[in-house]
């Protein structure tokens, strides 16, 4: 099963945005509404149990009802940390805030548009979209882990091949650790494969 995941601090809009979610995307996909967590490092934690995600809808302003110390942009540097191609999304009343933030995000939903006549069509095509491109992502990653894998049972892999191995095999266990979640030495192996995945992602999302 295909998992949204929409984070909010407070428990009416969670609820508003579920119905609405279920109805935009359907049976084919499962709509995961997460209260936040304190602390920024615990809810990282409490995302990695969620499995099969396939993008996130954040708001922005999750220090509202005074639980959470870290804003939605925050918690979403530190997933890109874990993921850097799963499809993102702000929602905030004041979207000409967010600009500069764009390099971490698709793109940032005003929460006046959507519902709009005409909007969540709109919104659900571009949606699908991303969240296909970034499944083909996942599917390329599994293909060179399994080749990989191949390889290592009947030949030695050499130095390059197995950083590459390692980083993808992290990919794929989430394995975190406490310090920043994950450690200084895997986030360099996770850099190891960027480059090949970008260049994925750049023949993916060509027009």
């Amino acid at each position: 099963m295909n998992t949204i995941v929409f984070i909010d601090d407070e428990k009416i809009v969670r609820d508003t945005y579920n119905i609405s979610m279920q109805l935009m995307f359907g049976d084919d996909y499962n709509i995961e509404c997460l209260d936040v967590e304190k602390e920024l490092d615990e809810m990282i934690l409490v995302l990695d149990q969620v499995k099969d995600k396939v993008t996130y809808f954040i708001d922005e302003k999750l220090k509202h009802t005074g639980v959470a110390k870290y804003t939605g942009i925050e918690l979403i540097e530190k997933i890109r940390c874990i993921d850097s191609k799963i499809p993102i999304y702000i929602l905030t009343s004041a979207a000409d805030d967010i600009d500069k933030y764009l390099g971490d995000i698709e793109f940032v939903i005003d929460k006046n548009d959507w519902g709009s006549v005409g909007g969540d069509d709109n919104f659900l095509q571009r949606f699908l979209r991303h969240i296909n491109t970034y499944k083909d992502i996942k599917s390329e990653q599994a293909k060179r882990f399994d080749e990989l894998f191949g390889k290592s049972l009947f030949n030695t892999l050499t130095v390059e091949e197995k950083e590459e191995f390692d980083a993808l095999n992290l990919i794929r266990s989430k394995v975190l650790i406490n310090e920043g979640v994950i450690s200084e030495k895997a986030l360099n192996e996770l850099k190891l494969v960027s480059v090949e995945l970008n260049e994925i992602y750049k023949e993916l999302t060509k027009e």
